[in-house]
């Protein structure tokens, strides 16, 4: 089955990381995307100039920025008005403890990603993210797509892939 197509050369991508060298290659991933405009931060403040003054359709931020953490900054979009607040916002981090990804999905993000990331996770997150339809959801206590997701469940039948042998267990 071939890789689903995404056309993101219209796309505007935010992308801010503390490293400069990992700034550098999670745009290579992107640019190798199609990706068509990438505009990169190193701090928090770097983040809230480049997406007040030019609202980017995507914005992937790092965990922990020198002067400001994730969770800070995804609250912080979602706080800001239309269109801007409903940019989808994927956190990647190096420390994926409960807390830290819980308080990132509790401010608004969209997915969290656990770094090193490579480039096949990137553009499954990227093309996931494009094709699923959250409802966006506005309440007293939260802001940002539905944390829900549907469970799937794996059919009744005895083989989980097309590969798997009829092995019968012993009674």
């Amino acid at each position: 089955m071939g890789q689903p197509r995404l056309d993101l050369s219209k796309m505007r991508c935010l992308l801010a990381d503390r490293d400069a060298f990992t700034r550098n290659l999670i745009a290579q991933m992107l640019r190798g995307f199609g990706m068509g405009t990438i505009r990169t931060a190193g701090t928090g403040a770097e983040v809230r100039e480049l997406a007040i003054g030019e609202c980017p359709d995507l914005c992937l931020i790092e965990g922990a920025l020198p002067d400001a953490d994730a969770a800070e900054l995804v609250a912080w979009i979602r706080r800001q008005p239309a269109p801007l607040r409903f940019v989808p916002v994927i956190v990647l981090s190096g420390y994926t403890q409960l807390r830290l990804v819980t308080a990132a999905r509790d401010a608004g993000a969209n997915l969290v990603i656990r770094k090193p990331v490579s480039p096949q996770t990137l553009f499954d997150r990227l093309a996931w993210i494009a094709k699923s339809q959250r409802p966006f959801i506005e309440n007293d206590t939260f802001l940002g797509p539905d944390r829900r997701f549907r469970d799937v469940t794996p059919p009744q039948a005895g083989f989980k892939r097309q590969t798997d042998m009829n092995v019968e267990q012993p009674k």
